[in-house]
């Protein structure tokens, strides 16, 4: 005996022509194209941005604290570059981390920035959002300062440890603007209460 093909009536639920229905499933199921309008969410844009910074600057801590344990602070001789090079040759498993470290700390330089402008940009009422986020991205133009003259000052233990309190400020700061960033309201919403 043949086995039933359509157990379940599923032609009456998708209509007389089951293919068609599929095909219309399909096609209102594609992607936009390139270049159709398709709604900007600055919101969600924010946060995902002032998460990232906040994630890049604890892994910066991290990787930092990686480069003292391996002993690798002046595997890169120079600053910015690394040995001469934008991307130096990373054999050496503490010129590596080292370089890992840079690459990190120049996301979460860019995503710092941009979360200072974009709160300037779009957040301006919001005073906290914008005078925590121009606060983050301060504390980091320093931080970057002070990476620069630990590498110069071939590691100097107070500008070392500034750098390490810094670093811990940036990343303070940075979940903070990330923290106040998962608050904004949606579009067309009404601004939620202060906190405290």
């Amino acid at each position: 005996m043949g086995r039933d093909r359509n157990p379940r009536g599923l032609e009456r639920r998708l209509g007389a022509n089951p293919l068609e229905s599929e095909r219309d499933f399909i096609a209102r199921s594609r992607l936009p194209r390139f270049g159709s309008r398709v709604a900007f969410d600055r919101r969600r844009f924010y946060q995902v941005v002032a998460i990232l910074a906040a994630v890049c600057a604890y892994a910066t801590i991290v990787l930092g604290g990686t480069v003292r344990g391996m002993d690798a602070g002046l595997a890169c001789l120079d600053w910015p570059l690394c040995n001469g090079s934008v991307v130096p040759n990373l054999g050496d498993p503490r010129v590596a981390v080292e370089y890992a470290h840079r690459l990190v700390a120049a996301v979460t330089s860019l995503s710092l920035l941009l979360t200072a402008v974009l709160a300037v940009l779009w957040y301006r009422r919001d005073l906290r959002l914008v005078l925590l986020s121009l606060v983050a991205f301060g504390i980091l133009v320093a931080q970057v300062w002070l990476g620069a003259l630990t590498i110069t000052s071939s590691l100097n233990w107070v500008i070392v440890t500034i750098h390490l309190a810094l670093g811990t400020a940036t990343f303070a700061f940075g979940l903070l603007v990330a923290l106040f960033a998962l608050r904004l309201p949606p579009v067309g919403a009404a601004s939620p209460r202060p906190i405290g």
